[in-house]
């Protein structure tokens, strides 16, 4: 065959690829039981022209994950030392921030600062990577060791999975909802609330709350003030065992809306019994300090973040207008991987999450967010746990939802190693992650959260130089 013949017959096919791959549904074709998928032109130039930043990135493949763990803590001392600049541009644990804007977190180490006489409540939503306070957890202590403050935060009224700093008892048994996970637990109303779930009262509910965090979670194991957010004609009372007091309503009794009862206790406590009493719908109950640091931990089994604009206003904004709320982290993006197949429908869920950003930046103008990527996750392919081929992709995408949406973005994808390092992590001895190459263990969701707080106390030190705080030698060639 001739040459112009070989070449004409090659644009011939991949003209009618480029065809194929406009035309044919993002969803795919449901032939017999097979799904017959095509890579859409809008996928297949991006993996062509944009080269994924973990490629250009170079790690020791024979690294294990303690070691790349250690690997980064002794880059974020080092950048503490006298590297800052070098780590803001290269390092997979720094923080992007909107417009490169290095003072972005500023407002929110000023909040923490003047948190022990004035409170900051800092909240933090997420999937079932957060369930248990396992990484929540070993933010609030390190905040609270830092900044002062005590107590778990917001409760659901009805605890449907474990934690390891708090246990809630109700009696009796209550009609409960939630808007994530499962249809069969949604109300016929949109009526949820800051946790995305609400139980209802109808006479008397006795929710007994308790510190269980030990010495691992200490300032998390008592608290000193209680706050009840409900909507509806109700009373509420609570117990520590040696008094009892009516709490106080903090809004307008007569508008309907989420209201807000509190009462400061005698003394830091462990326990405390609340009783409401009439027809209301209670969206949680927070064990707290009377300063300091209050964090809550926020985490939607099987949730992809972007239910918040659903949910009714009236239910979502009194708390936040009446909560000192400085910073909120969304945690969101594991549970969409397995479902985005392509540019169009990462795109979508990008805009989405665009939309959910933009109402947290309404309810709390004064608050930074923080976006935080989806770990690495891994299916079987061929026989073999391979990281999800659109996960970085779609994590490049959250992070421009994020800076787009003037929030700032923490890579834990990329953080913990990039492409396949979650099976790393599930071989890793003891292991990191568990065998459904999705959810960290304890002690690797420890390990992360170890990482993160270290980037954020390194922009924390910075900015404490900035204002003249610390005498930090910095080189000559930072700006900051």
């Amino acid at each position: 065959m001739k040459a112009y013949k070989t070449v004409f017959f090659i644009l011939c096919v991949f003209g009618g690829l480029t065809i194929l791959s406009s035309f044919f549904p993002t969803e795919g074709i449901q032939v017999g039981g097979a799904l017959l998928e095509f890579p859409s032109l809008n996928a297949v130039l991006a993996i062509k022209d944009e080269p994924l930043e973990e490629d250009l990135l170079v790690e020791e493949p024979t690294l294990t994950p303690e070691q790349l763990i250690e690997k980064r803590m002794e880059q974020l001392r080092a950048a503490r030392d006298s590297e800052f600049l070098s780590f803001c541009q290269l390092s997979p644990t720094r923080f992007f921030f909107p417009n490169e804007d290095s003072t972005f977190l500023d407002p929110v180490f000023e909040a923490l600062q003047n948190a022990k006489s004035k409170p900051v409540r800092i909240m933090h939503y997420g999937d079932s990577q957060l369930e248990g306070d396992r990484i929540t957890g070993v933010l609030r202590q390190e905040l609270q060791e830092t900044f002062g403050g005590c107590g778990m935060g917001l409760l659901p009224a009805v605890q449907t999975i474990g934690s390891a700093t708090s246990r809630v008892e109700t009696s009796p048994l209550l009609p409960h909802y939630m808007y994530f996970g499962s249809p069969d637990f949604r109300a016929e109303h949109k009526r949820y609330g800051p946790l995305a779930q609400v139980a209802e009262v109808d006479g008397e509910a006795v929710f007994t709350i308790t510190a269980i965090g030990g010495s691992t979670y200490s300032h998390a194991a008592v608290f000193r003030r209680v706050v009840v957010a409900l909507m509806g004609s109700a009373t509420c009372t609570v117990s520590t065992g040696e008094t009892e007091q009516e709490m106080t309503c903090s809004t307008d009794e007569t508008v309907e809306t989420l209201r807000l009862f509190s009462a400061n206790l005698p003394r830091s406590t462990s326990k405390a019994i609340v009783r409401v009493n009439g027809n209301a719908e209670v969206f949680g109950i927070s064990a707290e300090g009377s300063s300091g640091v209050v964090m809550d931990n926020i985490a939607m089994r099987g949730a992809s973040g972007t239910l918040f604009t659903s949910i009714d206003s009236r239910t979502l904004r009194p708390f936040f207008q009446q909560q000192n709320v400085c910073l909120i982290l969304l945690q969101y993006g594991g549970n969409s991987v397995p479902y985005l197949k392509g540019g169009k429908s990462i795109s979508e869920y990008k805009q989405n999450l665009e939309r959910q950003i933009a109402l947290f930046k309404r309810m709390a103008p004064k608050s930074r967010i923080i976006f935080v990527g989806p770990a690495d996750m891994a299916a079987n392919e061929d026989g073999v746990m391979k990281t999800y081929p659109y996960l970085p992709m779609v994590v490049d995408s959250l992070r421009q939802a994020a800076l787009d949406s003037g929030a700032a973005f923490w890579d834990m994808y990329r953080a913990m190693g990039g492409r396949g390092s979650m099976t790393k992590w599930v071989n890793a001895n003891p292991p990191l992650a568990g065998e459904d190459y999705i959810h960290f263990t304890p002690r690797g969701a420890r390990k992360i959260s170890e990482m993160f707080y270290a980037a954020f106390d390194l922009y924390y030190k910075y900015y404490r130089f900035r204002h003249g705080q610390d005498p930090v030698e910095l080189p000559d060639s930072v700006t900051l």
